[in-house]
């Protein structure tokens, strides 16, 4: 009776250790699951996210979360003209502030958001040829901007038709107006507080003609004011409405392209990880070797990226990304809120809008503002090529503001009224193709000696 009573105690023994083992089993395999323990998996996945060389805010100096992308827009400009706001994380699901739809994340890009599916696959080769220039067949899949006979063709429709409406908002400054042309299209019309606006942004697209990037930049022309003209005058049809806007009769205004549906546009990973770890704007290169692991639709955005960013610099535009790291002293998470006057076309391509910042305007306050521009175009060590090729050209010549002026006059029937270039913007022009050449030269030596 005892042996039989041992094996029985023997027999639960067995049956205890057995369920303890099954137990440890089931524990171990929990802890081996991916996302066992939630966020932190996620925030770390999320860390390895972009370019190898950027480096991450350490997780105790922010009290954000870093979000791939933001849907929130304000500017500078907007930060100083309105109440402050809070800064709480804004949903990606919900619409932005400017009433249109976020853009997509970079993890969850919608069907179609950069004119391919929703799969994004690696390329098979790799992106960057001879260390520093966009490979051809990455450039073919950048969406098409404004072509040249597009452009063309809006330009004549848009100097000849009448103007029969003008609406407010939707055009910037409370100053600018919607226009509605005889022909159906519309333009935003944009009056200056000064002329050097609207001569710097008659400029701008010109340069950018210059350069071969013009594509990506709204058709643009100027019109004088003239309301009190006979019947046949373009603005005959808006009497009343010139009136209400205050604006001075016979001034000088621009009329770009309006184009329909467009969305906000963060700053890709790169800029936006480094300038957000303690509002550092001393940015890392990018260069070939900070691109593994990135889909095509965020090469192909950076891109075009790249050549904003050198537009950006030649004009000293401090009204689009530059105001974004100017803000960083009081809202440390706007480089994840949209960039200022740039959109993204239906198709995916980008779209440079409202340049009236750059070359004169710029110039005059480069004092201020270079202290962002310098260090937002060193951080590029990649180019397309074919806007290199502009640059060494321009700086071989040395003929850039002699170009340009002649560019300006060809195209644009109200250049002379509007005036150029001081003799010491041109040589500021000049100068700045020449750094941008030199810095072209610098990342071609870094690429060859890796």
């Amino acid at each position: 009776m005892q042996r039989a009573g041992l094996a029985g105690l023997g027999s639960v023994a067995v049956l205890w250790m057995l369920a303890l083992a099954s137990l440890l089993a089931l524990w171990s395999g929990r802890i081996g699951e991916p996302g066992a323990f939630g966020p932190e998996t996620a925030r770390q996945k999320q860390a390895g996210f972009g370019l190898g060389s950027v480096a991450a805010a350490p997780a105790a100096t922010s009290r954000f979360p870093r979000s791939p992308s933001q849907a929130a827009q304000k500017t500078f400009r907007a930060l100083l003209t309105l109440p402050g706001q809070p800064t709480a994380e804004p949903q990606e699901q919900g619409p932005g502030e400017s009433g249109q739809e976020p853009p997509p994340s970079p993890r969850e890009k919608k069907p179609g958001a950069m004119g391919g599916a929703a799969a994004e696959p690696l390329l098979a080769s790799s992106p960057v040829r001879a260390g520093i220039f966009w490979s051809r067949a990455l450039e073919a899949q950048v969406p098409p901007g404004f072509s040249a006979e597009a452009a063309a063709s809006w330009l004549r429709a848009a100097r000849e038709a009448r103007v029969v409406k003008l609406e407010r908002g939707g055009c910037g400054r409370s100053s600018n107006r919607l226009a509605r042309l005889s022909d159906g299209s519309r333009a935003c019309v944009r009056y200056g507080i000064n002329p050097e606006q609207i001569q710097g942004e008659a400029l701008s697209y010109h340069l950018a003609e210059l350069l071969g990037i013009q594509e990506r930049l709204p058709p643009l022309a100027l019109a004088r004011v003239d309301a009190r003209g006979g019947g046949g005058g373009q603005w005959a049809p808006v009497r009343d409405e010139l009136r209400g806007s205050h604006w001075a009769e016979g001034s000088v205004v621009s009329l770009a392209q309006w184009v329909d549906n467009l969305t906000d546009v963060v700053a890709p990973a790169p800029w936006r990880a480094e300038a957000a770890a303690a509002g550092r704007t001393r940015l890392q290169p990018l260069a070939a070797g900070e691109l593994r692991g990135l889909s095509q639709a965020q090469l192909v955005e950076l891109v075009q990226w790249s050549d904003l960013i050198l537009f950006d610099y030649l004009t000293a535009n401090f009204d689009r990304l530059v105001s974004n790291l100017f803000s960083l002293q009081w809202d440390p998470r706007v480089m994840h809120r949209a960039t200022s006057n740039l959109h993204r076309a239906p198709n995916g391509g980008l779209v440079f809008l409202d340049n009236e910042a750059g070359l004169v305007h710029g110039y005059r306050l480069l004092a201020m503002w270079d202290k962002y521009n310098e260090p937002l175009l060193r951080s590029v060590c990649v180019f397309r090529e074919a806007t290199a090729q502009r640059v060494r050209e321009l700086h071989r010549l040395r003929n850039a503001a002699a170009e340009l002026h002649r560019l300006y006059r060809t195209r644009e029937p109200l250049a002379e009224t509007v005036g150029f270039l001081s003799d010491q913007q041109a040589q500021l022009l000049q100068d700045r193709i020449d750094l941008v050449h030199k810095h072209i030269l610098h990342c071609k030596a870094k690429a060859a000696s890796l």
